[in-house]
């Protein structure tokens, strides 16, 4: 599997080798389906990276993938990559400073993070104001100062 930069037509990966258009596989991997040629994305060169050299620090795979330590760091907060469990680094949550594996929240603040929004979302734009500071009906008022 060749490693390459996928080219980017907007939305539609275009085939280096053809011009065909790409489709996702898994894990990283893009297919063309005029010549079947593969090519990798980010996450699939990381991939391919600790399938065969196995657990590794950010600056080993940033050298061994030519990414940059900003890329990888990147695919850890979003989820898709994770520290091993016998690594002596850790990420911390940065809502409660909790040491988690992967991502940007610890799971009790992740799901107290999905609750705030989903209660942010059907309270609309002046989400802002609690109930209590608003009239039975629901229409805002100005807040007594007394």
């Amino acid at each position: 599997m060749e490693e390459e930069t996928l080219h980017r037509d907007k939305n539609i990966i275009v085939c280096s080798e053809c011009s065909g258009i790409m489709r996702y596989r898994s894990r990283g991997v893009y297919v063309c389906e005029s010549c079947g040629h593969e090519a990798l994305d980010d996450f699939g060169k990381v991939n391919a990276f600790l399938e065969k050299r196995g657990p590794s620090n950010v600056f080993e795979i940033a050298e061994g993938t030519g990414l940059e330590r900003k890329r990888v760091s990147a695919l850890l907060k979003e989820g898709r990559l994770q520290v091993a469990e016998s690594s002596s680094v850790a990420l911390v949550c940065a809502r409660c400073g909790m040491p988690i594996r992967f991502g940007e929240y610890c799971s009790s603040c992740a799901e107290k993070m999905r609750n705030l929004d989903e209660r942010n979302s059907k309270k609309g734009v002046y989400n802002a104001l609690n109930d209590i500071k608003q009239g039975a009906d629901g229409k805002m008022r100005f807040i007594d100062d007394k």
